[in-house]
């Protein structure tokens, strides 16, 4: 039904109802009194009857993202990729809602798994899921540089370099939504790694290796993009990370931000500036 100014594209006579009854946590939109409705199909056509089935759903989508903190670190000493529990030292540091990474064997090879946590019973921490690899970590440590991190900071810190040292920092990308065409998640750097006099390079051959002056990232999990391989962060264009391309419930992905000095890289405190981005393609 038409006029020059207002158009319905469904009507219906009912006895009650609300478009939209809501309270803290939830969201209702009901409609009281209609008959026959539901979907109805045949060879070629579809019927979809009813005041709410032409009722397009609200699109959404969230967006986390937490560092790791160096302050919020301890060893671990068992980890189940099935059981969804990682056994730690220091049980305090975390507590439901925290985002968590355990990591084997410190460097530029780390394994990694990440999770967000549901439960912590004495020194057995409890995770929803785990992303990144978690079939790839042992059931115990294989090494003394074994640790897990907590992931709510907003800052990484690659600490003090050498050029026989492999220093690492995880962020962890955390995405829902209902973008049936799915989404992609990209960091910028707003500037390079830099100093008030010097630039660092960036990782050019797809590994930051000891030794040689490179910096970059490396994306780790399902939704990763180029897994394995080490990625330069571009300067004002942005480089995907993670991307599906169909709706997402709370897939996450390890970014692990890698740097190598060499004998003849400049010493100074060295900065940069990033920014995430989630697109949604709805």
């Amino acid at each position: 039904m038409t006029s020059t100014n207002y158009q319905i594209n469904w009507d219906s006579i009912n006895i009650g109802g609300e478009d939209t009854s809501t309270s803290t946590t939830y969201l209702l939109r009901d409609t009281i009194g209609e008959i026959a409705t539901g979907v109805s199909t045949s060879t070629n056509y579809e019927i979809s009857a009813g005041y709410r089935a032409g009722e397009a759903v609200s699109s959404y989508i969230t967006f986390e993202i937490g560092t790791q903190e160096y302050g919020a670190e301890t060893t671990w000493t068992a980890f189940s990729s099935s059981g969804l529990t990682v056994t730690v030292t220091t049980s305090s540091i975390y507590t439901v809602g925290d985002f968590i990474a355990v990591v084997e064997n410190v460097g530029f090879g780390q394994l990694v798994a990440i999770g967000k946590v549901t439960d912590v019973t004495g020194s057995v921490v409890t995770v929803d899921a785990w992303g990144g690899e978690p079939s790839s970590l042992s059931a115990t440590p294989s090494g003394g540089d074994d640790y897990t991190y907590r992931l709510g900071g907003s800052a990484a810190s690659l600490g003090m370099q050498s050029i026989v040292t492999e220093n690492t920092s995880i962020t962890v990308t955390n995405v829902v939504s209902n973008a049936t065409n799915g989404y992609t998640v990209g960091v910028e750097g707003q500037d390079a790694l830099h100093t008030t006099t010097t630039t660092m390079h960036d990782v050019e051959d797809g590994a930051v290796t000891a030794g040689s002056e490179e910096y970059g990232i490396e994306a780790v999990g399902t939704r990763a993009v180029n897994p394995g391989t080490d990625m330069a962060i571009p300067v004002l264009s942005t480089q995907a990370v993670q991307q599906y391309s169909s709706t997402a419930s709370n897939e996450r992905v390890a970014v692990i931000y890698k740097l190598a000095v060499s004998p003849s890289t400049p010493t100074g405190n060295y900065t940069q500036t990033l920014i995430y981005r989630l697109t949604g393609n709805f």
